[in-house]
């Protein structure tokens, strides 16, 4: 397995720059260093998420007190993020849960960008760094986040939508969820999805549907087909009418080498297991339907092989934030070549190009 990406992976564009939105129309600039967010002083540029762009801020009247602040690229989703936090704020900042944090303020940059300001932690965006991570733990992710939803259910609280660029991994590998992803049973916010979060939510949510059982069913089966693959499948976008923001660092060539490393029937029983979470949505029609067979999925699989594992490294525990690996297709590369290869090692090789040329060309049939 290579070794995750450290954050940031790619610098966003500076933020006082103004960048070109799809068809060409110019979006409105992002905040730079020094500048308000309402009472809230931009400290730091951070991370780029599909959402728009996070930044470290100090709150202007009380210097001790920081938090991060996610400007999102759209100006649409300003109803979306400024209705639901006038809306549904005060419940949601009664969830105390040590993998929540909940929105702190919320409203529009001096260029008329939606921001939203949640609790300081440290980590990165979780598709930043999530897919260098082994393929069980990514799943075990999934189900990490199906244990703090029954915690908001507990209180009272629904998926409402899931954003990825508000999940993020801490330098401990925990799974944190920041925003407003959550909302009460009740709330009388507009239904609006923010567009990052509309490729994972069903059609019957997109069209202003609120949720329900069915529809955080589905949302969590298509986190899991991004968590697996890097990426959702661009067919649904299309069909749908709607344009997806790829996450950055979410792609499927850093989870090849762990696709790989299953066996043909490992592959042959995930894909099945991906198909019936992100397609059919009849499958599982709860969240505790996915869950277990997701659990059912990692307890009945062997781990699969590495190729080598760092020497001194503990056989569990956290993985470091570590450097960005170099892309997959380099390293036969800059691998030094042994002087006198035996003829089992030639043959191992070719068997493993031919290995990877199938799999490549199955991911591209499944992309299509």
């Amino acid at each position: 397995m290579t070794d995750p990406p450290s954050p940031p992976a790619r610098e966003p564009p500076a933020p006082h720059a103004p960048s070109a939105a799809r068809g060409g129309r110019a979006v409105a600039a992002l905040p730079a260093v020094g500048e308000r967010l309402g009472v809230w002083r931009v400290a730091a540029e951070l991370f780029e998420c599909a959402s728009g762009f996070w930044f470290r801020v100090e709150h202007g009247k009380a210097a001790a007190q920081t938090g991060l602040a996610l400007v999102y690229r759209h100006e649409v989703d300003a109803q979306a993020v400024l209705m639901r936090f006038a809306e549904d704020s005060e419940s949601l900042s009664r969830f105390q849960h040590p993998a929540y944090g909940a929105p702190l303020d919320s409203g529009l940059s001096p260029t008329g960008l939606p921001y939203l300001v949640v609790p300081a932690m440290e980590g990165a965006p979780l598709m930043r760094v999530a897919m260098a991570l082994p393929l069980k733990r990514r799943m075990q992710l999934l189900l990490d986040l199906v244990d703090l939803l029954e915690a908001a259910h507990a209180q009272g609280l629904v998926l409402h939508e899931l954003d990825p660029g508000t999940l993020w991994l801490s330098p401990a590998q925990q799974l944190h969820w920041l925003g407003q992803g959550l909302a009460p049973r009740d709330s009388q916010a507009p239904a609006a999805l923010v567009r990052a979060a509309e490729p994972l939510a069903n059609a019957r949510q997109r069209a202003g549907g609120r949720p329900d059982a069915n529809s955080e069913a589905h949302t969590l089966g298509r986190l899991l087909g991004l968590l697996v693959n890097g990426r959702l499948p661009r067919r649904d976008a299309t069909e749908e009418g709607f344009e997806e923001e790829p996450e950055p660092g979410a792609t499927p060539v850093a989870s090849l080498q762990s696709w790989l490393s299953l066996t043909a029937a490992q592959r042959e029983s995930l894909d099945q297991l991906l198909d019936r979470a992100m397609m059919d949505g009849r499958s599982f029609t709860d969240r505790q339907l996915l869950a277990q067979a997701v659990r059912d999925w990692i307890e009945a699989e062997p781990a699969p092989a590495t190729r080598s594992a760092p020497t001194g490294a503990p056989a569990s525990g956290p993985m470091p934030l570590l450097p960005a690996p170099p892309p997959l297709d380099h390293e036969a590369d800059e691998r030094p070549r042994a002087p006198a290869a035996s003829l089992a090692e030639r043959l191992a090789g070719i068997a493993l190009v031919l290995a990877l040329a199938a799999v490549v060309a199955w991911l591209l049939l499944r992309a299509g």
